[in-house]
């Protein structure tokens, strides 16, 4: 594994270039997402993934870091109507977010209301490209958290071409808070069924440097976890040697 680890990932910002490090903790306190924060800024994630309401911190740690920020939509349920994901998209795109995970609806995809899970993603979507257009400042990130613990293989493949009609940037198999999270098997399906078309986020119950591989040979392009900064120590003490 250690070899492995090296040759997938040959410098710490390797590693850390595919990390959304993630709090989403209801009995987290300002100060643990400070040091959240600032542990993000010292290792370089890619993203932090947060609440709404802490994104005007995130914005205050991180600005100029290099270290993007996003919160999250319709958490953890995803059954929260459009309008509500809408005016919670806009808030996060006022507050700076350069990405946004949102929840799926999941009660409609699984009573085949295939139109209304497709227009719900595709609202968000068009929202962030109007920012996109307006403020000039670079391409906000959608992905799309299908909760794929509650899906069939055949719902999973369903689910991912529809973010994929509607323009996401990337599906994510978990909030985290459901009875199981990311598995390799549903990354792989998730990777065959949409192809080039998006990225995929392996999200939910990564904790170590080999469930971090493991995703990745899956076909992940981005891994989201609250042990980012324990991951980061168990490369560190390989990339020593």
């Amino acid at each position: 594994m250690e070899m492995d680890a090296l040759k997938v990932f040959p410098t710490p910002a390797h590693l850390a270039r595919i990390i959304d490090s993630t709090l989403l903790r209801p009995e987290a306190g300002e100060r643990d997402y400070l040091n959240f924060l600032r542990e993000a800024r010292e290792f370089g994630f890619r993203c932090v993934c947060l609440p709404l309401y802490h994104l005007p911190l995130a914005r205050l740690e991180l600005q100029g870091s290099g270290v993007r920020w996003g919160g999250v939509l319709g958490f953890p349920f995803g059954f929260s109507p459009s309008d509500v994901k809408k005016a919670e998209a806009i808030y996060a795109l006022q507050q700076g977010a350069q990405e946004m995970d949102m929840v799926m609806n999941i009660t409609a995809l699984k009573s085949r209301r295939y139109h209304a899970v497709r227009e719900d993603i595709a609202e968000v979507v068009r929202l962030a490209r109007l920012y996109d257009r307006g403020k000039g400042e670079g391409h906000v990130i959608v992905k799309v958290i299908l909760e794929t613990c509650y899906l069939t293989p055949a719902q999973m493949r369903e689910a991912a071409l529809l973010a994929v009609e509607a323009g996401a940037d990337l599906v994510k198999t978990s909030t985290g808070m459901g009875p199981s999270g990311a598995r390799a098997e549903d990354v792989r399906l998730l990777r065959e069924a949409v192809g080039g078309a998006c990225g995929i986020k392996a999200s939910g119950g990564i904790r170590r440097l080999a469930d971090v591989l493991e995703m990745v040979e899956a076909g992940a392009s981005r891994i989201g976890t609250s042990s980012a900064g324990a991951i980061m120590q168990e490369y560190l003490r390989l990339y020593r040697w």
